[in-house]
């Protein structure tokens, strides 16, 4: 019992692990023949943001993770698709260079912590369209986005709102944390012209986040400066401390971070203003305050002010707010709500340099097809009801499985082991030859399992009772004697028999079962869409197909466990019936060699 326990273990963990890897295969769309898992690492820095969610994400590729030459030349065919492998994903290219092994996509992704922490990117498709889109990148309280990439011409805005820039001094397409930045000096400014949608008036939050090196030493200068009439809002470097100041250009309030920007090095800086004012640095909390945000509807201008205002000895900071910072900055982001610490500190860890935030696994080749997602769809579609007769019919699935395993190598053993015994039954001068009772005994422990040797055994106890039975003077066997031995012999056939055929009829009723079952499971599942229709009084093949797929679905399962039943029962009794014909064969064989040393044992005795 022990053993047939195992065996079904066995076999119920084959079938499950033949299931994994087909439902691991899951391939959202077969036209893409190669794909990339890239999931979220294991950096503890990102504890502190694992509840932000539609976060951007650079994807960086470059010729160490991801094979250029199976892509298109631009990058047309790249799709990115959520964990499920069935959502895609927003996205938009920044840069993709081929030659140069080198490209960064913007991935909107739902969350970068739990099971929807991970994507994969697909590509190889030579006729695919480019899918990317800015716009649909970023959402709508995203108001402006500056990667200063672009190859000529002025910067421009990457969301959807299409803000202009003016004006753009400084060095374009200098290294950047992301691709490519700008380099200022001093004097430099890029300008972004007023819009409806950069204005803040009362009520709305504001959220400003750049990349930014200054120069080495304690940097002073403007990095955002905005005058509207008797407001301002700016935010500076002084002695290397991000300041915000609101207000009054003569007497603005100011919030200061607690920590310099260490100069020649990357800093994601940025600043929220809302219901109260933050300033962060690295994607940590470095200045809070209440700081109110004002009704500003002009020009932004990045790094030296278009004006003073007021004459700088007349304010705190003037010095460092009438020049510009000094040094390279990159992905310039202004969105009209005030952001969530844990959505600056995903930005601040996604997009830095060196970021480890992103594990890209290896590529994957193969494809999938639309086969995979019919199952799915069927699979979600099976009532209740149907899944347990699916169960049931897989609780006879892994019978038969095992009764067919089982028997055939109980055959198989039989089969051996009859073939060792002939041999030696038949070598005239073995001791199974003239059936000693030694031999007799050896036998039985050599080959157990063989049912000749079962009927050997069988006919010398038979064989020693008739004799004892006969009269001491009684030459040979009578016939009397010789029919005792074929009852005998006949009653070990039907023994063996009904031993080699023990359980068979279990296939018989999985082969007769389980295609009623799965039948009974389809007019149930049939009934219930049918009955789900006329109360819903809605008839479309939207409504019926997914039903009735998914009520066949009970026939075919036992369909698929029947015909193999059949075919297993018909193979074990066919080799049961040639086990059963070399037990006849060999009992008439085994009569008459008795026979025969029954008749020379008095004529031996008689010629001495």
């Amino acid at each position: 019992m022990g053993s047939r326990l195992r065996l079904r273990a066995a076999l119920a963990a084959a079938l499950l692990a033949a299931w994994l890897p087909f439902d691991a295969a899951a391939w959202w769309n077969a036209d893409w023949p190669y794909r990339k898992q890239i999931s979220v690492g294991t950096d503890p820095a990102a504890a502190a943001a694992a509840g932000a969610t539609e976060v951007l994400v650079p994807i960086r590729l470059h010729a160490g993770n991801f094979p250029f030459v199976d892509a298109q030349a631009a990058g047309g065919d790249l799709r990115f698709v959520a964990a499920d492998d069935k959502t895609p994903l927003d996205f938009h290219l920044e840069q993709f260079d081929s030659a140069e092994g080198l490209a960064i996509a913007w991935v909107r992704m739902p969350r970068i912590a739990g099971p929807e922490a991970s994507i994969r990117l697909y590509f190889g498709h030579p006729e695919a369209p480019a899918a990317e889109s800015s716009k649909a990148t970023y959402d709508a309280h995203m108001v402006l986005a500056l990667h200063f990439g672009e190859t000529e011409g002025l910067p421009r805005d990457a969301t959807g709102y299409g803000n202009a820039v003016a004006e753009a001094a400084g060095r374009a397409r200098a290294a950047g944390a992301i691709g490519f930045g700008r380099a200022l000096e001093p004097a430099d400014r890029v300008r972004i012209a007023a819009a409806p949608s950069l204005a803040t008036p009362p009520g709305v939050g504001w959220t400003v986040s750049m990349w930014l090196r200054p120069g080495e030493g304690a940097a002073n200068g403007a990095l955002l400066t905005r005058d509207d009439g008797g407001q301002r809002l700016q935010f500076a470097l002084e002695s290397g401390r991000p300041v915000l100041r609101v207000g009054d250009p003569r007497q603005p309030a100011q919030l200061t971070a607690d920590r310099a920007l260490e100069g020649g090095t990357w800093h994601h800086v940025a600043f929220t203003l809302g219901r109260t004012a933050r300033v962060y640095v690295d994607g940590t909390l470095a200045a809070e305050g209440a700081l109110a945000l004002p009704d500003l509807r002009t020009d932004l201008v990045i790094g030296a002010p278009v004006n003073t205002g007021a004459s700088p000895a007349a304010a705190r900071g003037a010095a460092t707010a009438a020049a510009g910072v000094a040094g390279e900055i990159d992905e310039f982001q202004v969105s009209n709500v005030e952001r969530g610490p844990e959505w600056l500190r995903a930005s601040a860890l996604a997009q830095h340099p060196q970021s480890s935030l992103l594990e890209y696994g290896a590529d994957e080749a193969g494809g999938g097809s639309d086969y995979l997602a019919i199952v799915r769809t069927l699979a979600a579609a099976v009532s209740v009801d149907g899944w347990f007769i699916i169960a049931l019919i897989g609780v006879i699935g892994l019978v038969m499985g095992e009764v067919v395993l089982t028997k055939a190598l109980a055959l198989g053993r039989a089969v051996r082991q009859n073939r060792e015994f002939l041999i030696n039954y038949r070598d005239a001068a073995s001791p199974l030859a003239r059936m000693q009772g030694d031999a007799v005994e050896a036998s039985a422990r050599a080959w157990p399992d063989s049912p000749l040797c079962r009927l050997y055994g069988a006919a010398h106890r038979e064989l020693g009772v008739v004799q004892a039975s006969q009269p001491a003077a009684a030459s040979g066997l009578t016939p009397q004697a010789m029919e005792v031995l074929r009852a005998g012999l006949d009653a070990e056939i039907v023994g063996q028999v009904n031993r080699l055929n023990g359980r068979m009829v279990l296939l018989t009723m999985a082969v007769a079962g389980a295609p009623f079952l799965g039948l009974l499971g389809t007019v149930v599942g049939i009934m219930i869409t049918f009955g789900a229709i006329a109360m819903a009084g809605d008839v479309n093949v939207n409504t019926i197909a997914p039903g009735v797929a998914a009520a066949l679905s009970t026939t075919v399962a036992g369909l698929i466990v029947a015909i193999p039943a059949m075919y297993g029962y018909n193979l074990l009794a066919t080799r049961i019936r040639e086990v059963t014909a070399g037990m006849e064969v060999f009992a008439n064989e085994l009569l008459g060699r008795l026979a025969l040393q029954s008749m020379s044992a008095p004529r031996a005795t008689a010629e001495h």
